[in-house]
């Protein structure tokens, strides 16, 4: 059996070191396909920020963040509440959703009623809606990001890794970076796994918590497969699907890239 290999080790910058938050990171300094590549300290991705500690508090709020989009559905909000709240210059955007499978994935783990075949099968399914059935989310999310004073913006979920992780394609393909190096960036998350225990509990098959957790590339795959199938490129999708004009386009790489050195 060949060995699953993960992408190189991220240096230091881009993964921010917090106790509460392990998949919490910066998407700067990758490059575009002209050239260019996204600020550093503008734009974030994460996991839960419900355990977020007292020092993780004080590292966080020096990233001076003015947007948070929150991509948890409701319940999962009342579960486990946001260490990071709404204030003067702060706006929190609660723009979740279940995806689909996501509740059957979860008590398929828990109750141990899905073997991990089914389950990197439900995930397939999963990505391969996103692009379908969740433009109006992900529409959403570039609008907040092209508001006045949004930049530096978070985007998270739970662990980080489905909902996010097309977030972060989504914002990446509107900005022109290629996709092998979104892959590379969806892949990061295997390295920074979320603690899953207080969703699942403790009596869960260790292969099939395992592929719960993996960000696997067949997954992202699945998305992009359906966006060819349906729009025929990146920017076709961006376009057409997401509503995003050519001007606002050219406005939101104004706002987070800048030359590469």
């Amino acid at each position: 059996m060949t060995k699953k290999t993960l992408p190189p080790e991220p240096d230091s910058e881009r993964r921010v070191p917090l106790s509460g938050a392990v998949n919490f990171r910066d998407l700067g300094g990758y490059r575009t396909a002209d050239g260019q590549q996204i600020r550093w300290k503008t734009l974030y991705r994460s996991d839960s920020l419900a355990e977020l500690t007292a020092a993780d508090m004080e590292i966080v709020t020096a990233l001076g963040l003015r947007s948070l989009c929150d991509l948890r559905d409701h319940p999962e909000r009342g579960r486990k509440p946001n260490r990071l709240q709404a204030g003067p210059t702060l706006k929190v955007y609660p723009i979740g959703f279940q995806p689909y499978g996501g509740e059957k994935i979860v008590t398929g783990v828990k109750t141990r009623t899905m073997s991990p075949s089914e389950l990197a099968a439900m995930f397939r399914e999963m990505y391969r809606r996103f692009p379908l059935e969740q433009t109006a989310i992900y529409t959403r999310v570039l609008e907040v990001l092209l508001e006045a004073e949004a930049l530096p913006a978070l985007i998270h979920c739970t662990s980080g890794k489905d909902r996010t992780g097309f977030a972060a394609a989504t914002v990446l393909m509107a900005l022109g970076v290629p996709r092998e190096t979104i892959i590379e960036d969806y892949l990061i998350t295997n390295r920074y796994r979320r603690d899953l225990t207080f969703l699942l509990g403790k009596d869960t098959d260790p292969e099939a918590l395992a592929t719960m957790k993996q960000a696997h590339p067949e997954y992202l795959g699945a998305a992009f497969k359906s966006i060819d199938d349906k729009w025929g490129s990146d920017q076709a999708f961006v376009r057409e699907a997401l509503g995003l004009t050519e001007q606002r386009q050219q406005r939101l790489k104004e706002l987070l890239l800048e030359p590469a050195p």
